[in-house]
This record gives structure tokens, sequence and C-alpha cells, in this order.
């Protein structure tokens, strides 16, 4: 008995000493990060170079042995995001209502120290990114129902900025209340979408509850907060911002869609060789237009993710097409074969590159 209790003692002040190392090691970093930020102040005219934050973080997945690199993802964002807010928070746009999907993918991609904005329109939102009042965009690219968003498809082939990440989410909601406890439920709050999405679900388990349709989630929430026998369907994000606790989480119907949101900044990221290049492509109409287009990827072997067709509101052509192909811009076969696209009389915009990530 006493060489467990020595053994368990130990690895309670093992613990104890990584979580005081891990406090120093923050404070250190900030103090780095403010240091950096004043150096470059001084010296305007030098050029300095801190790693991305995705940099940062894959350098760390390469070292990480035994924490869950999931976990370490989420970690590190909220590192670099308070960082960031140290000298000047990243102002990210996102579309869509607070609490609602686009708000909670803002807040995995940067954090919670970041400046998130919403916005109901997505010229509205490339336009504020490339007049610099916003670092960074947050945009719907896709749902695994009804594939590409013909609004984002428009908007980015219009403007300058540049796809440079991609995020996939649950579409996948919670019921919510200040208790916790179903009994004392009579009244569930939810935007128009929630209420529809969890319908089923409502109408199986809560069947003699008052459904009442607000403008968001985060207006759901303020209210089932104000009404002791209120609830309220929500994303995960409003549980994180507010003190709702969870009824009974992931009340979706459908529990298998998803939803693709895209980063549009200034900058393509640099080549990690699991890349991906998506193109907005316009052609003249003619018999062989559809096979003249995936020619020039199909003659030097570069794969094609995705092609989808969408209507062109406000242009001179009748559809747009999105090509999602393998590899970055910057690789010569890539630039080849969207030179010959572009020398066949094809409209071509690069709307970014970006590193892939796992679907599932």
């Amino acid at each position: 008995m006493g060489d467990v209790k020595s053994e368990f003692d130990r690895l309670l002040e093992m613990i104890a000493n990584a979580d005081q190392a891990l406090v120093q090691i923050l404070d250190d970093r900030a103090q780095a990060v403010v240091a950096l930020q004043s150096l470059a102040k001084q010296q305007p005219e030098a050029y300095f170079r801190a790693p991305s934050d995705r940099e940062v973080i894959e350098r760390g997945l390469r070292e990480l042995r035994h924490f869950p690199s999931a976990a370490f993802r989420a970690v590190m964002t909220e590192v670099l995001s308070g960082s960031h807010a140290l000298v000047a928070p990243l102002e990210i746009a996102y579309l869509g209502q607070p609490g609602g999907f686009g708000h909670l993918a803002a807040r995995r991609q940067f954090g919670a120290s970041a400046k998130l904005r919403p916005m109901e329109d997505a010229a509205a939102l490339l336009a504020e990114i490339e007049s610099g009042r916003c670092t960074f965009g947050l945009l719907p690219f896709e749902s695994s129902s009804d594939g590409a968003v013909t609004a984002t498809l428009n908007a980015l082939a219009r403007y300058e900025t540049k796809i440079s990440a991609e995020i996939w989410l649950n579409r996948s909601f919670d019921l919510l209340s200040t208790t916790g406890e179903s009994a004392s439920i009579h009244r569930v709050y939810g935007s128009s979408v929630a209420l529809q999405d969890c319908a089923k679900f409502l109408a199986h388990k809560y069947r003699e509850v008052e459904t009442i349709d607000v403008r968001s989630g985060v207006v759901a929430a303020k209210k089932a907060e104000e009404d002791p026998q209120g609830a309220a369907i929500a994303t995960e994000v409003v549980s994180e911002m507010t003190g709702l606790k969870p009824v009974e989480q992931h009340v979706e119907d459908a529990s298998d869609l998803r939803i693709r949101f895209v980063v549009v900044g200034h900058d393509y990221p640099a080549r990690t060789g699991q890349d991906r290049t998506a193109l907005a492509v316009a052609l003249q109409d003619s018999h062989d237009g559809m096979a003249s287009c995936l020619q020039p990827f199909a003659e030097r072997g570069i794969g094609m993710h995705r092609l989808e067709t969408r209507p062109a509101r406000g242009w001179e052509f009748r559809f747009l097409m999105l090509l999602e192909i393998d590899g970055h811009v910057t690789d010569r076969s890539v630039l080849a074969a969207i030179g010959d696209l572009r020398a066949s009389g094809a409209y071509v915009r690069i709307l970014g590159s970006f590193p892939r990530v796992d679907e599932t």
C-alpha cells in the first residue's frame, strides 16, 4: 500500500509541476509576442516574419506524442487567439446570424479572443476584407445536402480575395435550458432553421411544448435565460457563450448533414503537399465546352475533386462552374493547366489554394 501511495503522490506532483510549467510557458510566450511587435514598430523597414498560426499548430502536432491531436488543435487555437489579442485582435467577419454555424466556424478557427462580426451578405463581407477592415472572413461553401452555395461562388468570382482554409462542421443542435432538466420545459425558442431541422425530435419528445420562432440562436438563448420554463434549440457556440446547460445534445433530425466553410483572406497559404485549388470557370456555349475545360488537367494527370455548375447571377455567362483540383496554385502543372484553359477562351478565376481537410 505504501508503494502505491508513494507513486500516487509522485504522479500528482508531476501533474502540478506540468501545470505550473505550462502557465510559465504561456506567460513567456505572451512576453515574446509583445516584444516582437514592439521591435517591428521600431524597425518598420526591416523584414520580420513570424510563423503563421497553421505552421505553429502543424509543428506542434509533429512533436506531439501522448496528448490528443484534436484537443491540441483546440488548445493552440485559443493560445494563438489570446496572443493576437495582446497586440491587435483579429477582426473576423462571418456570414449569418450570431450563434449560427458561421459563428461556430469562426470561433473554432480563430478562438474566443478574436473579434467576430456577423454579416448578412457575401459580397459585403468580401468588400470588408478587400478594404482591410477585416483580416479574414468565413463563408459557407458547400453543404452535404445541396452542394455548392451559389451566392458564395458568385461573390468569390468577383473579388480579389483568396480562399486559404476549409472547415467542415456537422449541422448539429443542442437543447439548452437554465437547469438542464427536461421536466420544467414548457416553451422552446429557436430560429426558424433550428426549429425546422429539429421538428421530428420536438414532435416526438416535446409534443405538448410550445415552439417559438426567434431571430437567432443567441436570441433563443436569451429568451431561455429569462424564462424559467423555457429552453433554446441552438448550436454548440451558443452553449459556450452562455450559462445554459444541455438538456439533450445532437437533437437534429438528420445526423449526417455537414457544412463546409472557407476562410477568405488576402494571401495564398504556403504549399503543404496536400493541397486543393478552387477555380470558378465560365465557358461560352459550345458543344465541347465541358470536355475542353477538363482536358488541360487530364493531360497533366491533375486529379479533379469536384466539378459543379451553378447559375451565374449578373454575368454575361449563363453558368459558373466550380472546379476543385488537386495541387497548389504555385505548382507548375497547375499553373500550366490554368494557362491552357484561359487560352481556350474560358473565363477563369482562381478562388484559392488551401490544405485539404479530412471530410469524415
